[in-house]
């Protein structure tokens, strides 16, 4: 089964600043708090690429976790996705599509779908709702980070 989760907010910084934090995976951690990540590494050298791989360290209800993933879709300006598994089967997708209309301010529409194998599914119901919450809190601290003058 999966939990997905879609939610949208604008931003006042141009879509170029919105997508070069989208990308910029190493600093996860500072905004994808409710979610639990505490650190991203990136295991390929050079620019970041469609197939670049990533590796994922979650703590999250008590459970912590490594995904290996890779980034999924890069689109300047316009799109940004990675995907990761974990030893368990879990997998994780995170997605992000801007647009702009003016250039000044980007409308960001932030996509998080979370599998769950067989074995976990009875939790769903308690999982669904946290998710829905953290992707809400996280989506507001990257919105705040980018908003900020410390965050630049």
């Amino acid at each position: 089964m999966t939990i997905a989760v879609e939610i949208e907010t604008s931003v006042g910084r141009s879509p170029a600043e919105v997508f070069a934090e989208l990308t910029a995976v190493e600093r996860y951690p500072a905004w994808l708090v409710a979610s639990g990540i505490v650190r991203v590494e990136r295991l390929d050298e050079g620019p970041l690429v469609v197939g670049s791989s990533l590796r994922i360290a979650q703590t999250v209800g008590g459970r912590s976790t490594v995904l290996e993933g890779a980034v999924t879709e890069l689109d300047p300006g316009l799109a940004f996705g990675l995907r990761g598994r974990d030893p368990d089967g879990v997998t994780i997708e995170l997605a992000a599509g801007l647009s702009s209309e003016d250039g000044l301010s980007t409308r960001v529409r932030w996509s998080v779908r979370m599998g769950l194998p067989l074995r976990y599914r009875m939790f769903e119901a308690m999982v669904a709702p946290q998710a829905r919450r953290a992707a809400a809190l996280d989506l507001e601290a990257f919105k705040r980070r980018l908003e900020s003058v410390a965050g630049r």
